[in-house]
């Protein structure tokens, strides 16, 4: 069978699908990766262009307020995802695919460009879930239908009418104790383990490795950071004077230098291989994206929260509020306060105790091995065939 993942070229978009895709391939599917840049010709499996060169975040932003010159908030995330990038993507694989031939294609939720190609072309398609927010996939993926429709009739389609989203199904990566913020969809809905993946040239610092003699915590504000050099800096300023190691993440295109001179028990990396750093640290204060709340979780590690942009904010209220951790908006971070919060988790607070059985949740979840049938089954072909 040929399946094609396709993600909008983030670290957070990319890295949740890559171990199903994997998977797949261990399968004997002809597994192809639509991606672009840094992720073209890098990646373990084959990979084709599905995402327009020069299509960062900036751009996005910069063209979705031009052609949307009035909305702003909720109403520019929607715009930039169902629009702007919906347009160009689903442009770039409409003649990938047509020329592929793809039994299935698979793609992150947010990536509403790959669901337009494929539902114009008539293709199978699942939606994997890299957020918790499904009334925002729900919202996006219908705007995608009233901005694009024109994808349809170009192939002698008609636009779906009244599917929230444009997936024959969705995987769910999130335990359900976490639930979600609304937004029922009318399609099945698939669990699935969220399993990390690391490239090769990730690494671990040797001196996690050693023998710990205090505490560990690790800070960082992923790989998208909206630019909150500032906040890192408060952050490591309040951690830096207790009596732990910290470990500093500034994000792959990030610069260590920016924060300047830091103590001697402060360690500062560009990128490191989460998921093998997780088990060797006892807290994580990050910006709360999915993948990394996730991958704590999975670790049983309390977490502290400083959301930045997106769907952090949905992520920090929805974990404080079944008191998996704490969360500090900007405005909240007083002097002294995520100090407080860091040195009450590392004392033993009920936090590790929510995220301890929020691991056994997510170790309940069938693996991405596990749902390589239904994948199969979704495409409505037998293993190994291929059009």
């Amino acid at each position: 069978m040929k399946i094609v993942f396709a993600s909008i070229s983030a670290y957070g978009h990319l890295y949740p699908m890559m171990p199903l895709a994997l998977a797949c391939a261990e399968a004997g599917h002809d597994v192809t990766v639509a991606i672009g840049e840094p992720f073209l010709g890098r990646l373990p499996l084959r990979t084709v262009r599905g995402v327009p060169g020069g299509m960062d975040l900036d751009w996005v932003v910069g063209e979705t307020k031009r052609r949307h010159p009035d909305v702003e908030g909720y109403e520019l995330s929607v715009a930039m995802f169902g629009d702007t990038t919906a347009d160009l993507i689903s442009a770039t694989l409409i003649p990938t695919f047509q020329e592929m031939r793809p039994d299935l294609v698979v793609y992150e939720a947010m990536n509403a460009g790959a669901g337009v190609a494929a539902g114009a072309l008539g293709i199978p398609a699942a939606a994997y879930a890299i957020g918790m927010a499904t009334f925002a996939i729900g919202m996006i993926h219908t705007a995608a239908v009233g901005y694009h429709a024109d994808r349809w009739a170009d192939h002698d389609r008609h636009a779906p009418s009244d599917a929230p989203l444009l997936a024959a199904a969705l995987l769910d990566p999130v335990p359900p104790s976490m639930g979600r913020y609304g937004g029922a969809t009318t399609v099945p809905t698939v669990p699935i383990r969220p399993v990390a993946f690391s490239e090769s040239t990730a690494q671990v610092p040797g001196w996690l490795t050693a023998p710990r003699t205090r505490p560990r915590v690790y800070l960082t504000l992923g790989t998208v950071a909206f630019g909150a050099v500032e906040v890192l800096s408060r952050a490591v300023a309040e951690i830096a004077p207790l009596d732990v190691d910290l470990l500093v993440a500034v994000g792959p295109e990030g610069d260590p230098a920016a924060l300047g001179a830091v103590p001697g028990n402060v360690h500062v990396e560009r990128f490191v291989a989460q998921a093998d750093v997780l088990p060797l640290v006892d807290i994580v204060v990050h910006h709360g994206g999915t993948g990394t709340v996730l991958g704590t979780f999975g670790a049983g590690l309390p977490q502290l929260i400083l959301p930045q942009g997106a769907d952090q904010f949905h992520n920090a209220r929805r974990l404080a509020d079944i008191g998996a951790g704490r969360a500090l908006l900007n405005d909240e971070q007083l002097p002294g306060t995520i100090a407080q919060a860091v040195s009450e988790m590392l004392a033993g607070s009920s936090e590790r105790q929510v995220a301890t059985r929020l691991r056994d949740e997510i170790d309940a979840l069938p693996m991405p091995a596990e749902i390589v049938p239904e994948l199969v089954a979704l495409a409505g072909t037998s293993p190994g065939h291929g059009r």
